[in-house]
């Protein structure tokens, strides 16, 4: 993954470091990272986006005690080998986190939940 990969929506509901730390959580879902990848520093994605180093490190240190992302001293940040087999109470808190950030993100743009719902089963239905 290159820095210049990673976005922000800086009009989005959502912190900057949510933005970042779901970005590299889908790549690693869609494989487009994959165990022992190297992610960009801090620095590249901070200058890249014109983003305080703080939010990065931030997007970073969460995904690192989740047990996604490993950073070896003075070598980087990688995807650690058991980034696809996480805790399945981590999974689960991850996935009310989603859901409520998705509700957050739908009722600021003026939409209900009941939309949100319909949103999810059709972008669904497009997916299969």
């Amino acid at each position: 993954m290159k820095a210049s990969s990673l976005s922000v929506d800086f009009g989005s509901a959502l912190p900057v470091y949510a933005q970042l730390r779901d970005q590299i959580l889908h790549a690693i879902a869609r494989g487009l990272l994959r165990p022992n990848d190297q992610l960009p520093t801090v620095r590249e994605v901070a200058v890249h986006l014109r983003i305080n180093p703080n939010t990065v490190d931030r997007a970073y240190m969460e995904l690192e005690r989740e047990g996604v992302l490993v950073t070896a001293r003075s070598r980087g940040t990688f995807v650690s080998n058991g980034a696809r087999r996480l805790d399945p109470q981590l999974r689960r808190v991850r996935l009310a986190d989603i859901a409520r950030r998705a509700i957050v993100e739908a009722r600021a743009a003026g939409f209900t939940e009941p939309d949100l719902v319909k949103a999810i089963a059709s972008v669904t239905r497009r997916e299969k």
